[in-house]
């Protein structure tokens, strides 16, 4: 055999398997971009017209690859072989003798597009006696398989076959054309490529248009590569399900970055697993060699729960909610707790999934895990936490420990593994209580409540409290904000310390500021909070008995709180994201994150409230800093608050007032509207 005659399809199926490798992306030229519509139309046209003998036979060019022994694999030319392949298949459509070659052209890239492959030369006789277009006629077909239509590959395919009919349908004897040894009209130049290895290289070598490997098409080959080199039991079935049942999975649920989706699963996975130190741009620098049999189970596992249990929405959400760009180090962690749990349990709930599922969410979303240092601890925590996979709210109820997580959410965990295991009315009144959104199973406050004097647990007060709680709150915030805010001041201060300062506590339970919120105000279960709560009852409008206790407040008028119960518009001179005071001699309203900036007195700001109220003009003035002097300016004097009194001085620098009463902002505002 002459190897260098070698030049159309038949002949080179004759002397070979052409098998496209995993390492050639996907066939191409039945892309519905416009250029690629413009090339497959150029070149369709060019077939025509050669096989018509309107011009020379038309030379395709080099086709070149590897030989090993009766297979062929190219590496330049895929894009051709494919397109003149799928026209001998329309023009051969009626001759079983050619069945057999056209069996020896097959697709690695996929396990999908090799076995479409394989039934569209089985059935190109119906396929193209048919009066529906190919595509329509093969999907509608039972041996087509849905999930198919997802592969690339395929469904380009299934366009070119379409146009392949429109251009060649009125060609006579187009089969007796293309077989025509002496003209032959459509002929390429093969090259055989001695010595040419599988090296990296080839991952991302280009293709004869000139485009690289996707990162996903990069990955896939050579992480199918590795499982393939380890010969795992399950080898066959991760590569069939890599291309049927996982891909439907990730385009079911992520139609829109189906790939990067894809990619991302595993980015996670082999971060959470220390394989690559991040889930972004890690495909090109990940060392293979370190992917071990237990990824490929995790993911094994993982991925087939997923596909057959599509109603099993906490765990899709707590997956999916992971390979998304905005994804946390909390949503990792998560993840992992999935991931690993599958491996566990071979894929396969045992009836302990729900409870793994719940006791490390509720771990994860109320502790502080915005670090990468905190990242892997949480990880490590879940790995020691695996032996108890099948049993974690029994572990719990005994007192079992974690690291990695928030003692106070260990300890709150464990209270609740041994009400749920004491009393089923208890267990639903807890489960009931998780649901909210806005403490993401964090209810400790009503149940230390709840406690009587005994130390155990009342149902009905724990019901009572946590009902009051959920009605003050929202989704992602509270209900009725600052009013919330200036009806728990009335009762005392309740804020929390943050560094340097204090806040009032702000709206996001996730504390993306690094400031804390009302959710942890209330999971510090404070005797402020339990008063506001035994003052409500679900009976009257929540808003309006918030309303009642601001009014009846008995906060004295030359304490701060006071300020912002009466006057509501304090809380805007300062970012909603930090809500920060700080008290040094004086109590500040810091209008950001830190005091090394403009500050303004609590008192101060105040009494601008009432004076702009009364039709006065004034400033608030001051240098930068915590130290600096602050004070108001109007009328030509200068207003100061020190030591709970305010000083007025005139434009000499006298002092004309010096407030003595119990309200000193009635008082400062009455002598300042009495002059001129």
């Amino acid at each position: 055999m002459n190897e260098n005659t070698l030049d159309t399809l038949f002949e080179l199926l004759d002397a070979y398997m052409v098998e496209v490798p995993i390492v050639q992306r996907d066939y191409a030229h039945g892309r519905l971009d416009d250029h690629t519509k413009m090339v497959r139309s150029n070149l369709l046209e060019d077939m025509r017209s050669a096989i018509l003998r309107k011009t020379p036979p038309l030379d395709l060019n080099f086709v070149y690859g590897k030989a090993e022994g009766d297979k062929f694999i190219p590496i330049d030319g895929q894009q051709r072989l494919t397109t003149l392949f799928l026209l001998h298949l329309y023009a051969f459509y009626d001759d079983d003798s050619k069945t057999r070659l056209l069996h020896r052209f097959t697709y690695e890239t996929r396990t999908s597009s090799r076995d479409f492959l394989e039934k569209l030369t089985e059935n190109r006789g119906a396929i193209f006696t048919s009066t529906l277009e190919p595509s329509k006629e093969i999907e509608d077909s039972e041996w087509f398989v849905s999930g198919w239509k997802y592969d690339p590959t395929i469904q380009s395919a299934l366009t070119m076959l379409d146009d392949i009919r429109v251009v060649f349908d009125d060609v006579d004897n187009l089969a007796q054309c293309l077989s025509d040894e002496e003209f032959e009209p459509i002929f390429f130049k093969f090259l055989k490529m001695k010595d040419l290895g599988m090296e990296d290289s080839l991952y991302i070598k280009l293709n004869a248009r000139g485009k690289p490997l996707t990162p996903f098409e990069n990955f896939k080959a050579r992480l199918i590569g590795r499982l393939q080199k380890l010969q795992l039991p399950f080898t066959n079935e991760f590569e069939q399900n890599f291309d049927r049942e996982w891909t439907d999975l990730f385009w079911l649920n992520c139609k829109d970055s189906f790939d990067l989706t894809y990619l991302t699963f595993f980015g996670v996975l082999l971060m959470n697993k220390k394989i690559c130190s991040t889930d972004t741009n890690w495909s090109n620098t990940l060392d293979y060699e370190k992917i071990e049999a237990e990824v490929f189970e995790t993911a094994f596992y993982t991925l087939k729960f997923l596909s057959k249990n599509p109603n099993c929405k906490a765990v899709f959400q707590l997956v999916f909610n992971s390979l998304i760009e905005r994804r946390t180090y909390q949503d990792r962690v998560l993840f992992h707790a999935v991931t690993t749990y599958m491996y566990l349990a071979k894929g396969i709930d045992n009836g302990s999934l729900t409870q793994w599922v719940r006791i490390i969410r509720n771990l994860a979303l109320n502790s502080e895990i915005d670090t990468s240092d905190l990242y892997r601890r949480a990880i490590d925590g879940i790995n020691k936490l695996a032996d108890n996979w099948d049993s974690l709210l029994g572990y719990f109820s005994g007192n079992g420990s974690v690291t990695g997580f928030s003692p106070e959410q260990i300890e709150e965990e464990q209270n609740k593994a041994r009400l749920i295991l004491q009393s089923n009315d208890f267990a639903k009144a807890i489960y009931n209580a998780e649901q909210h959104h806005y403490f993401s199973g964090q209810i400790r406050s009503a149940l230390y409540y709840s406690k009587d004097s005994t130390g155990n647990y009342d149902l009905k007060a724990f019901e009572q409290y946590w009902d009051k709680i959920s009605a003050l709150f929202e989704d992602a915030k509270p209900k009725h904000g600052h009013l919330l805010r200036r009806a728990l001041l009335t009762f005392g201060d309740y804020t929390l310390r943050v560094a340097a300062y204090k806040t009032l506590c702000v709206d996001d339970p996730n504390e993306a500021a690094s400031t804390p919120s009302l959710k942890r105000l209330f999971a510090n279960h404070g005797p402020i909070v339990k008063q506001l709560l035994d003052e409500l009852n679900l009976s009257d409008n929540i808003g309006s008995q918030l309303e009642g206790i601001i009014n009846k407040s008995t906060v004295p008028k030359n304490d701060w709180r006071n300020c912002f119960i009466k006057y509501p518009n304090l809380f805007t001179w300062m970012s909603a994201s930090h809500l920060r005071l700080r008290n040094d001699d004086e109590m500040l309203i810091i209008p950001n994150k830190s005091s090394s900036g403009y500050n303004y007195e609590v008192f101060c700001t105040t009494l601008h409230v009432v004076i702009t109220q009364l039709g006065i003009e004034a400033s608030l003035l001051g240098d930068m800093g915590t130290w600096a002097e602050r004070y108001l300016f109007t009328k030509g004097c200068k207003v100061q608050f020190k030591k709970g009194k305010f000083i007025i001085k005139d434009a000499t620098g006298i002092v004309v007032l010096e407030t003595k009463t119990d309200d000193p902002i009635a008082e400062t505002a009455a002598y300042l509207q009495s002059i001129a």
